[in-house]
């Protein structure tokens, strides 16, 4: 896929005000849609949980990627200022690791056969742990890689007990919201 096309996918990547920043988040989207094979089988396949919601739920990963990133907009547009005074909050770190903070995603799960499944990557490693590994691969700085490493509500090491920056706390609020919406009205049972 093209730069232009990933542009295209995910135009939140636009919000990120630092070129470099932009370029490099673009790099990473490039990087896990070539790993995954996401263009043979459509990058907007991928599922939102594979195991978790539902196959009829109509959010797909990359639909939550874009919220997940305008909800974390629209928390600097109303707090950004008075956050950024009490507590150095970085709209560009915020937004930048909301666009990031799920790529793993698109290496831990797969659709073949029309169905929603894990990918052998994804078998062995959580999506925070390969996204991270991309986001760092790329040469994000060290406060984004965390952002994706740590996002997990999980009560494991890499999520629910991790350490949290303000940007990180934001987005896992945003994340968390988000999908739980989804998997409120489509449970797998």
């Amino acid at each position: 896929m093209t730069e232009q096309g990933i542009l295209e996918l995910i135009p939140e990547i636009n919000l990120i005000e630092s070129e470099e920043l932009r370029r490099k988040s673009t790099a990473c989207w490039k990087q896990v849609i070539e790993l995954g094979g996401w263009e043979e089988k459509g990058i907007r396949n991928c599922p939102l949980g594979a195991g978790m919601v539902t196959e009829e739920c109509p959010e797909k990963s990359i639909d939550h990627c874009r919220r997940v990133v305008r909800v974390c907009q629209a928390v600097w547009e109303s707090m950004g200022q008075w956050a950024n005074e009490i507590s150095h909050l970085d709209h560009d770190t915020l937004i930048c690791g909301a666009v990031l903070h799920d790529i793993g995603k698109f290496l831990e799960y797969d659709y073949r056969d029309g169905k929603d499944c894990h990918s052998e990557n994804g078998r062995l490693f959580r999506h925070v742990i390969s996204g991270a590994y991309i986001a760092k691969q790329n040469g994000l700085p060290d406060e984004i890689v965390y952002m994706v490493l740590a996002h997990s509500e999980t009560q494991s090491p890499e999520g629910g007990k991790a350490y949290q920056t303000p940007e990180l706390m934001i987005m896992k609020k945003a994340d968390l919201m988000c999908f739980n919406l989804a998997y409120m009205n489509y449970p797998r049972k």
